[in-house]
């Protein structure tokens, strides 16, 4: 009897101490979790900050990303830089960009209600890097604007490179290792490999050769500037994509090496349009200087507004210098 009640007690003890460290154990998951869960918030909060505000500057213009589904991204590459959309037709697709910040605010209603945001933190991540990629190589290998790795993007593109990738590292519930470090190479690898098919199609595209296309419209520069200035979208409905023949007084010349040349048309509220000529144009163009009147034939691109300049661009691709 005397050995039994000691086996018993024995039990009783063991059993205690083991449910002690089974509850020391939920504990320390429950705080692991709990842990886990304010960092995914964090993470989703981050991206959707970051996401309005500067990723990249290209000189005196800061680039969020949000102006790629806004399409002030490409607006401000061609007006500035000559490089615009090389898929206009297709610009309609940016607005899936959009899903970052609302995804990122849904992630944080999933978390507070204890639901999974596997697919969501995969999608809104993969979408926020492979956006980053896009800013990232356009800036350093496109418009050459910065070498520096560390310094390409801006702190707030950084933070959100940090916050897409750390989403997808403490998604709820855990996922394996192998299917996260998948979703982190998506986004990248996309915009890697579409940005290798620009660049190809760009080296490779032709075009009709624009001195033997008939001008769907002629017109004076200061009076071009004027129709933007006063009804921009029914001027972009009219011109966009059409060639025009532009005449006026060149306001600047700007020769990019051996590669572009930007001759510039501006008024006296600070408006300008800009055509970038074509390679087989630049000998032609070096005799221009400023104040020299000429007439310029290429394809419009459009305008673009800005309400800190309270200026309009207007920007022309595939130009040659017309013969008057």
């Amino acid at each position: 009897m005397f050995k039994h009640c000691i086996f018993v007690f024995a039990s009783l003890n063991h059993i205690q101490k083991s449910s002690v460290i089974l509850t020391d154990q939920m504990n320390l998951k429950t705080e692991n979790t709990s842990t886990k869960k304010w960092l995914h918030i964090t993470f989703a909060a981050g991206l959707l900050i970051s996401f309005f505000l500067p990723w990249v500057c290209w000189k005196d213009s800061w680039i969020s990303g949000y102006d790629m589904p806004t399409e002030r991204f490409f607006h401000i590459a061609e007006s500035k830089f000559g490089l615009g959309n090389p898929f206009p037709q297709l610009s309609f697709t940016f607005n899936l960009f959009w899903l970052i910040p609302a995804l990122s605010l849904f992630i944080i209603v999933l978390v507070i209600r204890n639901k999974k945001t596997i697919w969501p933190a995969f999608i809104t991540s993969s979408l926020a890097l492979g956006l980053l990629s896009i800013f990232f190589l356009f800036t350093r290998e496109d418009l050459a604007i910065e070498t520096n790795l560390f310094r390409v993007l801006s702190p707030a593109g950084w933070l959100a490179a940090v916050s897409a990738g750390g989403l997808i590292l403490t998604v709820l519930p855990s996922s394996a290792l192998y299917k996260k470090a998948g979703w982190l190479l998506v986004g990248p690898l996309f915009a890697f490999f579409s940005h290798m098919f620009v660049v190809n199609y760009y080296n490779n595209a032709t075009f009709s050769n624009t001195s033997l296309v008939k001008a769907d419209y002629t017109i004076n520069a200061t009076d071009l500037i004027h129709e933007f200035a006063v009804n921009d979208s029914a001027a972009n409905n009219k011109y966009r994509e059409k060639i025009l023949i532009v005449n006026g007084t060149a306001g600047d010349v700007e020769t990019k090496g051996d590669s572009t040349v930007n001759i510039k048309f501006t008024d006296t509220t600070g408006s300008y349009i800009i055509f970038s000529l074509d390679k087989d144009q630049i000998e032609k163009a070096k005799i221009i200087k400023q104040g020299d009147r000429v007439s310029l034939k290429g394809s419009c691109s459009g305008s673009v507004y800005s309400e800190v300049l309270s200026t309009t661009s207007i920007s022309f691709k595939r130009a040659i210098l017309n013969k008057q």
